[in-house]
C-alpha cells in the first residue's frame, strides 16, 4: 500500500492565512503523512513579478506545513491556466510518489464530472458556442466558459473564479493522462482571489497592495507568524518586488526598439496584437498602464502581462510551444525537511522524470533541460533587476534550502 502523500499547487505571494488553512486542511483531508509542493517561478501566472523570490516562499512553504518543495519553471509559470496547470500536475505525479492532488474551490458543488466530460468529448453543441463565441472576439477561456454554461447552465459563473479555474484545468490534466491520484478539493475561505481590501483572511491581492502602498506592518498582520517573519527580513534585506518601474524600463526599450514582425515571433502574440504592444508603448508611462491600455475581451489583462515576460525572457512561439508540448524536462527541489529528505530519497528510484538539486545539473540531462534550465536562470535574474538589492549571479550558486527542524 503507497504511503498517503498529498501534492499542492502554489505561489505562494505571498503565503497567507488562507494558504495556511488550505495546507491544514488538504492533510487531515487526505490523511496525508506528507505534503509536497510544487511552487512558481519568480514569475507568476498572472505575468507579474512575485513579491518575494522562489527561495523565500519555500521557505515561508515548509514553515507552514509542506515537506519537500518543488520548483515550477518559469516557462510554465508564467502562462495561461492550461499551461501552468499541465506542468505542475506533471511534475507532482511524475514524482512517483504523490498519492492525491489539493486544491482550492470557491465552488465546490459544481457538476466538474460533467463539465470535464464536455472538454474531453468536446461534442458539436459545445464546438459550435466555442467558434461563435471566439469569432465575437472573446478570449479562449471566456468563449469556453460560454460553451460550457450553454449546456450547462451556471457554468460560466463558476468559472469566473480564479481557483474554479485552475481547479478545473488540474482535474483536466488528471483525466487527460490517467494520472493515477484522486482530487482532493478545500472550500477557498475569506476574500476573494482580486479583492484589495484587508480582512481576516486577507486575499493576496490586498497583501501586495498594502505593502506597495507602503504599508508593510498592517500587511504582516495579516500573515502566520512565519510567513511574516520572512516577508519583513526580505524587506529589511532589499529583496522584495513592490513596483513595475525597473521592469517597464526593461521592457519598453525593447518594445520601441523591436518591429511588429519581431514581436510576433515571441510565445503567443499573433493576430495583430503586435501593433497595438509597440504603439502602447509609445505612450505609457508605466508597465500596469501599457497593459491595461492592450486589453480588450479577447486580450484579457493576464495575457497581456505575461506577453511583456516573455518578451523579457526572450522565449520565441517555437520554443513556447515545444515546451507545452514536451512538458517538464526534470524536476528540482528547491527545499525540505526531515521528512521531506525521505521523500527525495523515494523519488530517486521512483520518478518517472530526473531529480536535481542545483542549477547546474540541468546541463548533464539534455540539451532540452539545459534550455529549460537556461530560462528559468534568465528570469531569475530579471527579477534580481526590478529589486533594491539585486545580486547579479544568485541563482547559478543557490543551494536548496534544508529544515532540520
Amino acid at each position: 500500500m503507497q504511503i498517503p502523500i498529498t501534492g499542492i499547487v502554489a505561489e505562494y505571494n505571498p503565503l497567507h492565512m488562507g494558504h495556511l488553512h488550505h495546507l491544514e486542511k488538504a492533510r487531515e483531508l487526505s490523511k496525508a503523512e506528507a505534503i509536497v509542493v510544487v511552487l512558481s517561478s519568480n514569475f507568476v501566472q498572472r505575468g507579474e513579478p512575485a513579491l518575494l523570490d522562489k527561495w523565500y516562499r519555500a521557505e515561508a512553504a515548509l514553515d507552514s506545513g509542506a515537506d519537500l518543495v518543488l520548483e515550477l519553471p518559469l516557462v510554465f509559470s508564467a502562462h495561461n491556466s492550461g499551461v501552468f496547470a499541465n506542468a505542475a500536475v506533471d511534475i507532482l505525479c511524475s514524482t512517483g510518489i504523490v498519492t492525491c492532488i489539493s486544491f482550492g474551490l470557491e465552488s465546490p458543488d459544481w457538476h466538474t464530472d460533467k463539465i470535464l466530460d464536455i472538454l474531453i468529448e468536446e461534442p458539436e453543441a459545445f464546438k459550435s458556442v466555442l467558434k461563435e463565441c471566439l469569432k465575437k472576439g472573446y478570449s479562449f477561456v471566456e468563449a469556453r466558459s460560454m460553451a460550457l454554461d450553454s449546456i450547462i447552465p451556471g457554468s460560466a459563473e463558476k468559472l469566473r473564479g480564479s481557483n474554479n479555474t485552475l481547479a478545473l484545468a488540474y482535474m483536466l490534466r488528471i483525466r487527460q493522462r490517467q494520472w493515477t491520484v484522486r482530487t482532493i478539493p478545500v472550500q477557498r475561505i475569506g476574500s476573494f482571489y482580486h479583492s484589495k481590501e484587508i480582512s481576516e483572511y486577507s486575499s493576496a491581492t490586498a497583501i501586495r497592495k498594502h505593502i506597495s502602498d507602503g504599508n508593510l506592518n498592517e500587511a504582516l498582520k495579516q500573515l502566520p507568524p512565519s510567513s511574516a517573519e520572512i516577508l519583513g527580513r526580505a524587506s529589511s534585506e532589499g529583496r522584495l518586488c513592490t513596483n513595475k518601474d525597473r521592469m517597464w524600463n526593461m521592457l519598453r526599450p525593447l518594445l520601441m526598439r523591436s518591429s511588429a514582425d519581431e514581436i510576433s515571433k515571441y510565445a503567443e502574440i499573433r493576430e495583430g496584437i503586435e501593433y497595438r504592444l509597440r504603439e502602447t508603448a509609445l505612450q505609457a508611462t508605466s508597465f500596469d498602464e501599457w497593459a491595461s491600455s492592450c486589453t480588450s475581451k479577447r486580450y484579457p489583462l493576464g495575457r497581456i502581462q505575461r506577453y511583456g515576460v516573455h518578451l523579457l525572457i526572450g522565449l520565441e512561439h517555437w520554443e513556447n510551444r515545444a515546451f507545452q508540448r514536451l512538458g517538464p524536462a526534470y524536476i528540482r527541489v528547491l527545499g525540505m525537511n526531515r521528512t521531506g529528505r525521505k521523500l527525495l530519497r523515494l523519488m530517486r528510484t521512483e520518478s518517472k522524470l530526473p531529480v536535481i538539486t542545483r542549477y547546474g545539473a540541468a546541463s548533464a540531462i539534455s540539451g532540452y533541460a539545459a534550455k529549460m534550465m537556461n530560462y528559468e536562470a534568465l528570469g531569475a535574474q530579471m527579477w534580481e533587476q526590478m529589486i533594491p538589492n539585486g545580486m547579479f549571479g544568485r541563482e547559478h550558486a543557490r543551494k536548496i534550502i534544508i529544515k532540520n527542524d
